[in-house]
């Protein structure tokens, strides 16, 4: 199995790459970070940078990354189902969930490439326009360069989680029907109504997204030399947006196991 998995896999990454509209996101992703210098200019001047990086990661991820996100993986499967190339994929000795299942990869794979888009550009800029030799006040050294990287690089990975589960969602409206249009329009209103009611509900810390800010104001709070743990927002991090994922995926699974590929 896993070796199937696999090899889909691999197709999956080689007709992404040959497609055009792939680079469309992470394009954009490195402009908006480009774009922070209006609002948010990096210079020269005795002074660390870390802030730059902790506005433009964000400001290009939890948004435009986020729609970007949704809107590539709601495509991923509706668009076969429409074209009806799935069946000639499912000919070969290929299960439907091992054909799923490499669909979430190849999705976990493009929000990985946004979010290395954003730091790595995010880093550049600051790096050569500005400065990162750690945070200090008065004199004093509160976070050394190599604690900021750290703590940055454990912001990124935890943002990462909730983007895994909103991959899983995308797939998952991606299987309920064969219109690449309705899929996208399904996906991104129902997380807009959802995040709009969440707070009145009071729901929103059991919500996956909710987190995607989180991880990031810890870093930015370590730019202004704050200490704020990663502890218990991790863990809520983790249980809320892997729960999401298992749900989606057994869900996007069950729906696909049952559609009909003939008509």
């Amino acid at each position: 199995m896993i070796r199937r998995v696999w090899i889909a896999y691999t197709l999956e990454l080689a007709k992404a790459i040959r497609a055009k509209s792939t680079y469309v996101g992470p394009a954009l992703v490195i402009l908006a970070v480009l774009c922070t210098l209006l609002v948010h200019p990096v210079q020269q001047d005795g002074r660390s940078d870390y802030e730059f990086v902790a506005k433009a990661t964000p400001l290009a991820l939890n948004l435009l990354g986020w729609l970007l996100l949704l809107t590539y993986c709601a495509g991923l499967v509706s668009s076969e189902l429409g074209s009806g190339s799935i069946r000639l994929l499912l000919v070969r000795p290929l299960l439907r969930r091992e054909f799923l299942a490499a669909k979430l990869l190849h999705g976990m794979t493009y929000a990985l490439v946004l979010t290395l888009c954003a730091a790595g550009t995010s880093w550049v800029v600051a790096l050569t326009r500005g400065e990162l030799v750690g945070v200090g006040f008065g004199g004093e050294v509160m976070y050394t360069a190599g604690q900021m990287l750290r703590a940055y690089l454990i912001g990124a990975a935890l943002a990462l989680i909730p983007q895994f589960a909103a991959v899983a969602y995308a797939v998952m409206a991606s299987t309920l029907t064969r219109s690449t249009g309705a899929a996208v329009i399904a996906t991104v209103g129902v997380w807009v109504l959802v995040d709009f009611v969440k707070y009145p509900l009071r729901v929103a810390p059991f919500l996956f997204s909710t987190y995607l800010e989180a991880p990031w104001q810890t870093f930015a709070d370590r730019c202004n030399g704050f200490s704020t743990p990663w502890l218990p927002m991790g863990y809520y991090c983790l249980g809320t947006s892997l729960a999401a994922l298992i749900l989606f995926s057994c869900v996007a699974t069950a729906a696909l196991n049952r559609r009909n590929l003939q008509v």
